[in-house]
């Protein structure tokens, strides 16, 4: 009786009280008349039950989201085919599908008259507002009858798994992974992918180590040749990403972390694509080690990762120091960095080891607090705290390249690209 009851509208549970008042005033004073009407009053709330219970049984419902994986900012679409297999019709359906509050809002659809045999597929927009893994539905159904008198509420189980990934761009190759600026002679870019050395031969200078001359190709070429022995460039990248709360700033889509975030996949695709092993290092520690491999299976690992990072809560660099201050070797080091003290800039700068090749993004977190909702940077007067940590990194022969609301992720790789580093 509880259930009967709770399915009923306030007309229809107005209706049924009224019914039973009447019915009751009519037996005391023993008018047959007004019996029927109370009968009639009470009869037409359980007609609508059972109208509402036969359209129930017959439902059926599919759904999915296309794509079900995008970029953060990628619109998708959700998809529901509805169906209706009953002796008797629907007179109102309203469709209600339950949607993450990141990816649009609720979407709610009326069916004024659904026939016995009935179909329809419904679409509705969504936009994935912010990174990480959802999950739509599932897909409430409230039928009603004619009259109003009942509603009927069922939920299907059915889901869909959405995946909002950062943005990622196509990049040049890796921008090197040989000498940041240091004095000697240029090596090409990648020597070896192993520890051992490389012998690479050149023509006699006055001056060089006779013990250095290699004597096979000094007669196959008739000319004296020395050995230039190089060491293999290390084919790992350590980057670090700087997802403190406090030294990021913006809104939604047009937040500076997720700029930073998007730059981190992309460069550390590339880079897994190059052949390199990424380590990735945020604020609060590994994000990925190269001991999880190379290849496309570490990079959509990566990606995933990335996915799921939030903004940490502490203040200082943390982890990013610690956990990457322990690199030795010629390793290129990309560091994609917000709002630092001078103090931490020079923490930053001494990451990168006497022949390894430092490249740093310094966000400019000032423009993006003041940017709009396009993204447009508000001016800045006087120097910003990012100028101030791009001087301090390029005077430690870092490859620096200051970047706002208005750069992209492929520009600004560019720029790095055609830096030259100060000796």
């Amino acid at each position: 009786m509880r259930h009967v009851w709770s399915v009923l509208t306030v007309r229809g549970r107005w209706l049924t009280g009224t019914g039973l008042v009447v019915l009751v005033a009519a037996m005391v004073s023993g008018q047959r008349d007004i019996m029927r009407v109370g009968l009639l009053l009470l009869a037409l709330p359980l007609v609508a039950l059972v109208l509402v219970l036969r359209a129930r049984l017959r439902m059926s419902a599919e759904r999915s989201v296309e794509p079900a994986q995008v970029a953060l900012g990628t619109p998708m679409h959700g998809r529901i085919t509805l169906g209706h297999d009953s002796l008797l019709p629907a007179a109102l359906l309203e469709l209600e599908d339950q949607v993450p509050p990141e990816l649009g809002e609720r979407p709610r659809f009326l069916v004024d008259r659904a026939s016995s045999h009935w179909q329809r597929t419904i679409e509705y927009p969504l936009l994935g507002r912010a990174r990480g893994h959802y999950r739509t539905g599932p897909l409430m159904v409230r039928t009603t009858d004619p009259f109003g008198l009942v509603r009927l509420d069922r939920t299907f189980t059915a889901t869909s798994d959405v995946v909002v990934t950062p943005q990622v761009f196509d990049l040049t190759r890796a921008a090197g992974g040989g000498s940041g600026g240091s004095a000697g002679e240029a090596r090409p870019r990648r020597i070896g992918l192993v520890g051992a050395d490389d012998v690479l031969v050149r023509e006699y200078r006055q001056g060089d180590d006779t013990r250095r001359i290699h004597w096979r190709s000094t007669a196959r070429s008739g000319e004296l040749m020395v050995r230039r022995e190089e060491q293999a460039l290390d084919p790992s990248t350590s980057v670090l990403l700087d997802t403190r709360a406090s030294a990021h700033a913006g809104r939604g889509v047009h937040h500076s972390l997720e700029w930073a975030v998007s730059a981190v996949a992309s460069v550390g695709l590339q880079l897994a694509e190059d052949g390199y092993a990424v380590d990735v290092t945020t604020s609060e520690g590994p994000l990925q080690r190269s001991a999880t491999g190379r290849g496309p299976v570490a990079a959509d690992a990566l990606l995933q990762q990335l996915t799921d990072l939030q903004p940490s809560a502490g203040r200082d660099l943390g982890h990013l120091l610690s956990d990457a201050g322990g690199e030795r070797g010629e390793r290129l080091v990309v560091a994609v960095l917000g709002r630092l003290t001078p103090e931490e800039a020079y923490a930053v700068a001494g990451l990168r080891r006497s022949r390894g090749t430092g490249l740093a993004m310094v966000l400019d977190v000032d423009a993006w607090a003041g940017a709009g909702a396009g993204g447009a940077a508000a001016p800045v007067v006087g120097p910003s705290a990012a100028a101030r940590t791009a001087e301090i990194l390029a005077d430690q022969q870092w490859r620096v390249v200051v970047v706002d609301p208005t750069t992209t992720v492929p520009g600004a790789w560019e720029s790095l690209e055609r830096t030259v580093v100060p000796t």
